[in-house]
């Protein structure tokens, strides 16, 4: 597909008042950015999906109520990315707990060293993750937006309805924080890049409306 100029707020406006295909263009303008961050939070490829999926539904559900940042639909986007992972993320805690407690069948070879061996290389993202999931959530999302999105605290702070002078400080507490906790690994400022990952085929991500 050809590249649209048009902003995201006049394909939205476009795509509440009954044209399918201007919401297609938002969708395709944004599915592989979207992914990259969800499999940044989840780190396993069809959990990447399924965030996907519930990020663009979740917009189209909540379409009157989206928030444009100088015509971009980008950081809201985001913050709801962020949000869905999070609720993955406990989804899937909970069903580990559920899985550690049934009885290991007889005679099945133990793959945890297996499994252990893979996630080495992961650890790092994991204790950084961990300490991210400490912050309380709105010090999370600012986190989250200015040092791994890397947008401005302008965008931020309207994107989430906050005064900058807000941002700016819970910002600077929270990567006090993160400083004193990860301090020995590295900086914060780098700590949570994302892995690199294939980028997102059309066919991989699609969303049901």
């Amino acid at each position: 597909m050809l590249d649209d100029a048009r902003s995201d707020a006049a394909l939205w406006l476009e795509a509440t008042s009954g044209t399918e295909a201007s919401f297609g263009v938002v969708y395709d303008r944004y599915r592989a950015r979207i992914f990259r961050k969800a499999y940044s939070r989840v780190l396993d490829r069809t959990d990447a999906e399924d965030v996907v999926a519930v990020v663009f539904l979740e917009a189209w559900r909540r379409r009157r109520d989206v928030r444009f940042v100088d015509g971009s639909l980008l950081p809201w986007l985001l913050v709801v990315t962020t949000n869905v992972s999070l609720n993955a993320d406990r989804s899937a805690r909970r069903y580990r707990r559920l899985l550690a407690k049934l009885p290991a069948a007889e005679h099945e070879l133990d793959p945890s060293h297996e499994v252990g061996d893979r996630l080495d290389s992961e650890r790092m993202s994991q204790q950084i993750t961990a300490a991210l999931q400490r912050l309380g959530a709105s010090d999370r999302r600012i986190v989250d937006l200015c040092l791994v999105d890397q947008l401005p605290m302008a965008t931020v702070a309207s994107v989430l309805d906050l005064p900058v002078g807000t941002v700016k400080s819970r910002l600077s507490r929270a990567r006090a924080k993160l400083q004193a906790e990860l301090g020995p690994l590295r900086d914060p400022g780098h700590a949570t890049a994302p892995p690199t990952i294939p980028p997102a085929d059309d066919h991989d991500l699609e969303v049901t409306r």
